[in-house]
């Protein structure tokens, strides 16, 4: 019997969320923000405008994680077509392979709550990363049926960061988004930024740019130039 992936998803969760019961969780983290621009991507997911955020995950002792990821969004893809909020799970595991480099496999899975009109937006990929000493990052995501259209993507993304004196940190990355086959072509993106910790909040300036604009995934407005600010604050 064939399962659907979007069917898939939710299955895998519960599923590992019960093999995860006998497990000892060892670090437990979550934060709320608030951020004058949701991109992602580097396209906008509130439209230009403010989104709330709220994250959580849990760790367990051999490495594996789990955790949600919530955000107010406003994507319009035509007429009733409309996301207002997106909720995000994912559960992976992560392996130190020495001092100095660790590579995580994680499933994801993209849900919009409310979401109207006659298209599915829920999907979910499986990520791929690579990290150098929590200072350099490489991950390859695939999603085999995006939006439900049995069109699969792919993603690349470099990602690093360094210290700037004593207590700043700044970041650049940039990542090439393959919808070619669901919207004929794909982008590239890139960001810069630089974040100022302050006990248990966070300040994050970042701008975000890319190269083009495709159907479906983007459009002229939510593409483009654009500069966030996002706080946040653990608990």
């Amino acid at each position: 019997m064939k399962i659907e992936h979007k069917r898939l998803g939710p299955l895998l969760f519960v599923l590992l969320f019960v093999c995860l019961q006998p497990l000892r969780a060892t670090e437990t983290t979550g934060y709320v923000a608030l951020t004058t621009d949701y991109v992602w991507r580097g396209i906008t997911q509130s439209d230009g405008n403010p989104a709330l955020q709220l994250g959580g995950e849990v760790r367990f002792e051999p490495g594996i994680y789990a955790g949600a990821w919530a955000s107010t969004v406003d994507i319009d893809n035509g007429p009733e077509r409309q996301r207002d909020r997106e909720l995000i799970l994912y559960l992976g595991y992560g392996h130190e392979l020495n001092e100095r480099w660790m590579l995580e496999a994680a499933v994801v899975n993209y849900t919009y709550p409310g979401q109207t009109g006659n298209v599915d937006y829920d999907y979910i990929e499986y990520h791929l990363t690579a990290n150098f000493r929590d200072r350099l990052w490489l991950q390859y995501a695939y999603s085999p049926d995006l939006y439900h259209t049995d069109r699969d993507s792919h993603s690349a993304e470099l990602y690093t960061e360094w210290a700037v004196g004593k207590s700043l940190l700044a970041g650049a990355g940039f990542g090439y988004y393959d919808v070619s086959e669901l919207a004929g072509s794909g982008y590239s993106y890139w960001e810069l930024g630089i974040s100022w910790p302050i006990d248990r909040f966070d300040f994050d300036l970042r701008y975000h740019d890319t190269n083009r604009w495709v159907p479906i995934v983007s459009s002229s407005e939510r593409d483009g130039a654009r500069l966030a600010l996002t706080v946040s604050v653990a608990f």
